[in-house]
């Protein structure tokens, strides 16, 4: 009897896992650089789903400063995608008895 009450626990997890995702792509994350001239928009799971560059980055003649500074951008608003994914993770398997989560693999 056993083996179906985890059964339905994995059920029940991986439901909850699903539901997540979901939200994880619908989260949105924001950095911003150059005094707020450069932002880029990922979603929960750290895809990038928007640059956003103002008139006035184009007056900047550093052309390598700023695509380094897209780089560091996207960098961290992936790290903290990554941050807020397994925080929500962990909450969400916490319950969860030690088999469990074996069987899930995690």
């Amino acid at each position: 009897m056993k083996m179906f009450g985890n059964l339905k626990q994995i059920m029940e997890a991986k439901a909850k896992i699903d539901k997540m995702q979901k939200e994880l792509k619908n989260t949105r994350i924001e950095e911003s650089g150059m005094d707020g001239k450069i932002k880029v928009i990922v979603n929960g799971t750290g895809e990038v789903i928007d640059i956003k560059l103002s008139e006035e980055i184009f007056k900047v003649q550093d052309i390598k400063k700023i695509e380094k500074t897209i780089v560091n951008l996207i960098n961290s608003a992936q790290k903290k995608a990554q941050q807020q994914s397994l925080q929500k993770m962990q909450e969400l398997l916490k319950d969860l008895p030690p088999e469990v989560r074996k069987q899930l693999g995690i």
